[in-house]
């Protein structure tokens, strides 16, 4: 799982903004859709990304947009019959049919997984501590792919040949129960979040089928497929389909084969598209649905990361749910809001160095706008301002805000938090600075708005400045480490 919600929304640079729309067709535009289109837009400044595919579920309605060409220089756009690899984010319907067999008291989460395989199994313990099924909804069991398999550590490799690709096709039932007779466990499970991407749901698959006595496709169809009604979701596409499935590409353009599933495909096999996500959304936030609440409840905190995980899924409360996949050639979020009644998928068919972070920058902003939802996020009106109107941007600014602000929020300091700090990782520290000030003009009694006009001083070297707004953060808000310490910095600097 990748960390979102404490990532920086500006932890990558944006290329300025060509156009801009104006602002009568702007502020006509629903809040979801606004959102929509200038999230994909800053994302596609960065020249790797070449398509966005997004759905949205609010209060019974859905938006699906499409953005971008799937394959550079062809003019071609995803639709509602594209078909993208979901990846991990299968693990949450796998989580699903766990949580309704916790329910239907078909097993516990705390019972030994031994007590679903056929022997001994004396080798799936370590220091006499076994594997529950519990260790491997939070990922905590330690099995890692290339521990367990030689044939599988190879799943995800882009440099992967012919022989080893057929092997992986190849690779069966028997294969796996050889494999996991000769696993040798070398971690204390249940105590470290350490993220299995196949292993460990592909044996939790085999305990499923074997307490349902069922096959898991039957499972997947009977308790999630149906009841959701989502007809273009599968782990094969068919024959007749194969012409809907997104081309996936990775650094410098290089066009990726979609991902082999072997075995069930549990821990991440689905293929699916936007209308059925947002079915699969639409079906996971009803409030009566005690499959869910089971699924979410929390079962492991993550010290290292602060995070809270239930079944598969990052959880907090009822207020978050999220799941993140990938394969060599895509990367997308599964994103709910249950207090919202609101979620969203955001997928791209790209993969490559920078996809973990500008995935995670448009569902921050996807996150952020649902929040304030009905109004919009002014932001991304300001930093258009910025850059194509530097002299005069301020003015800009405060005439939004007085002929528009019921339409736009101006009470959230992040928006111009944010966007000071993305001048920042631009190396454009004086309009950093500018932004910072209207910032604290804005919000005076804010700590943090002190402390990042302070940091922009100081990246400008004007330490004076930087240490009267550090000092005045300080009297904010007491006992900041971060703030105590560039005091002492700059003390340090101008003493020298």
């Amino acid at each position: 799982m990748k960390k979102l919600l404490s990532i920086s929304i500006f932890t990558l640079l944006f290329i300025s903004c060509q156009t801009k729309p104006t602002l009568a067709t702007i502020t006509s535009l629903n809040p979801i859709e606004y959102s929509m289109d200038n999230a994909a837009k800053l994302i596609l400044e960065n020249p790797e990304i070449n398509s966005i595919s997004i759905g949205v579920y609010k209060d019974k309605n859905t938006f699906t947009k499409y953005y971008g060409e799937i394959d550079t220089g062809v003019g071609n756009t995803a639709n509602d019959h594209s078909i993208f690899e979901i990846a991990s984010v299968t693990k949450t319907f796998t989580a699903y049919i766990t949580a309704q067999a916790v329910l239907d008291g078909k097993l516990s989460l705390d019972d030994d997984l031994r007590k679903y395989l056929d022997g001994a199994y004396y080798n799936l313990e370590f220091d006499n501590r076994p594997i529950l099924i519990k260790d491997i909804v939070t990922h905590t069991t330690g099995i890692q792919r290339a521990d367990f398999s030689k044939v599988l550590s190879k799943m995800f490799s882009i440099d992967i040949t012919e022989q080893e690709r057929k092997a992986i096709t190849d690779y069966s039932k028997k294969d796996f129960i050889e494999d996991l007779q000769h696993y040798q466990h070398k971690t204390t499970s249940g105590k470290v979040y350490d993220y299995s991407g196949f292993v460990a749901p592909e044996l939790l698959a085999m305990v499923l089928e074997r307490v349902y006595k069922k096959p898991y496709s039957e499972l997947l169809e009977e308790l999630i497929l149906k009841k959701a009604q989502m007809q273009h979701t599968t782990m094969r596409v068919a024959k007749e389909d194969e012409k809907y499935v997104l081309n996936g590409y990775t650094n410098n353009n290089l066009k990726v084969a979609p991902l082999q599933t072997p075995l069930t495909g549990a821990g991440g096999g689905l293929k699916s598209t936007v209308p059925d996500l947002l079915k699969y959304i639409e079906f996971l936030l009803d409030k009566d649905n005690k499959v869910v609440k089971e699924m979410r409840r929390p079962l492991f905190y993550d010290e290292n990361e602060d995070e809270e995980y239930g079944y598969f899924w990052m959880v907090n409360g009822d207020d978050l749910m999220l799941h993140n996949g990938g394969t060599g050639g895509s990367t997308n979020w599964l994103i709910l809001l249950p207090n919202l009644d609101s979620g969203f998928t955001v997928s791209f068919n790209y993969n490559g160095d920078r996809a973990g972070d500008l995935i995670n920058t448009i569902a921050s902003f996807l996150i952020s706008d649902l929040l304030n939802f009905p109004t919009k996020n002014a932001y991304y009106l300001i930093r258009d301002y910025i850059n194509n109107n530097p002299d005069t941007w301020l003015e800009k600014y405060y005439q939004l805000k007085k002929e528009h602000s019921k339409q736009y929020n101006f009470d959230d300091a992040s928006m111009l938090d944010d966007l000071g700090y993305e001048f920042l990782e631009l190396n454009k520290t004086n309009q950093a600075i500018e932004v910072f000030l209207l910032l604290v003009s804005e919000f005076p009694n804010s700590a943090y708005s002190y402390k990042s006009l302070a940091e922009g001083y100081f990246l400008n070297k004007q330490y004076k400045l930087a240490l009267t707004n550090y000092k005045k953060s300080l009297e904010l808000k007491p006992k900041n480490n971060r703030v105590i310490e560039m005091i002492k910095k700059i003390e340090q600097i101008e003493n020298k």
